[in-house]
């Protein structure tokens, strides 16, 4: 009966992201054969350019949120989206001196992924679902209707009001506490920033440097690849947010884990087969990448993998796990540089293949020494 019930938390958890991915696919698909690579390069550096402020400035607090929500801890989640409100504020008010919308779907992304987080730390996870389709099923239409009164800047806003309504239950119980009483788990604040960093940073400021080095048209063929590996890596993803809040409430799930990296290594597989024809059929556009996107789909099993011990570190409120955010965004940054420039497409998608692989590695070390 117990395994039972656990299943049908975690198909929750499933149906609202690998739901809410496929139409946040949909979404990125959409826009990409609407504005070709070299537009739609334009939009992502400036999504990119959202989601780094929104990164560095939730500072790891809606890791913090769900793992003291699960432990049951009464006093700690107020104080910790107190913190979290003032620091995404400012980071609002720096970026709005940059480019107004992208401040605007910083504020969103952060405050949604707060509320996210603050119902898997409750176990709501049936709440959570319902969250995810709702964001994700009115970013498929407000973004379109801006963009034809505003062009790329209305697609920004667009995602930034979708965000917003899908936070609303949120902002009704937003509280503002004093927050010292968190200066004695600043080591773990620390490294759940870390661990936030690893996950998000590295594929937002990536194009940051692409957009840099190489110009838009390659940012738009290498994030048309990226998106097709966040779909489809959607399981991964799925079981790192479920492990989380369970492996937190002291609750382990092997059987699950094992049936994902399973189902991730099927995916891989299929997916490099068919991929070509999807591409050449649909996408004709974005053929040039069709290669390099086969290379980054295996990716998927080292995610696979590394899900599973972030998420027990994390649980564990390891004070080591963070450091994987150095290795992550050092090594794609540093081998986008080295390999985007001697073998192209193929060389960031190799980027990210070997970066995923090092830090899976280090996860893994991580884990069973802190087992001894």
């Amino acid at each position: 009966m117990e395994q039972s019930d656990s299943f049908k938390k975690f198909s929750y958890v499933s149906v609202g992201n690998v739901v809410g991915v496929i139409l946040q696919a949909l979404f990125y698909l959409l826009f990409a054969a609407m504005l070709g690579p070299e537009s739609y390069g334009q939009l992502n550096v400036i999504i990119a350019l959202a989601g780094t402020f929104s990164a560095i400035s939730r500072f790891g607090l809606n890791h913090t949120l769900q793992i003291y929500q699960a432990k049951k801890n009464s006093k700690l989640p107020h104080q910790v989206i107190t913190i979290f409100t003032i620091s995404t504020s400012v980071a609002a008010l720096i970026l709005v001196t940059v480019d107004m919308y992208a401040a605007v779907l910083c504020v969103g992304i952060s405050f949604f992924l707060m509320h996210q987080h603050n119902l898997l730390g409750l176990r709501h996870y049936k709440k959570y679902m319902i969250s995810s389709l709702q964001k994700n099923g009115t970013i498929l239409l407000v973004p379109i209707l801006f963009y034809f009164v505003l062009d790329i800047p209305g697609i920004v806003l667009g995602m930034a009001i979708s965000n917003f309504l899908a936070t609303i239950p949120f902002f009704r119980d937003l509280k503002i506490k004093s927050f010292f009483d968190l200066k004695k788990h600043y080591k773990i604040l620390l490294h759940n920033f870390g661990v936030d960093l690893s996950m998000s940073l590295p594929f937002m400021i990536d194009k940051l440097l692409i957009a840099s080095l190489f110009g838009f048209f390659t940012v738009g063929v290498y994030q048309f690849n990226l998106q097709i590996l966040f779909a489809l890596a959607v399981l991964p993803g799925a079981l790192f947010t479920f492990l989380l809040s369970e492996e937190s409430s002291g609750v382990s799930h092997k059987k699950i884990s094992i049936l994902v990296i399973f189902g991730s290594t099927v995916i891989t597989v299929v997916s490099i087969a068919l991929l070509p024809f999807f591409v050449n059929e649909i996408f004709p556009k974005y053929s040039e990448g069709i290669f390099s996107l086969q290379i980054l789909v295996l990716s998927i099993i080292p995610l696979s993998i590394s899900s599973v011990f972030t998420a027990k570190l994390m649980a564990k409120e390891s004070t080591r796990i963070g450091f994987s955010s150095i290795i992550m965004t050092g090594m794609i940054l540093g081998l986008i540089f080295l390999l985007g420039k001697i073998y192209g497409l193929v060389g960031l998608s190799l980027a990210v293949l070997l970066t995923m692989i090092i830090n899976t590695i280090f996860l893994s070390i991580l884990y069973y020494n802190s087992k001894h």
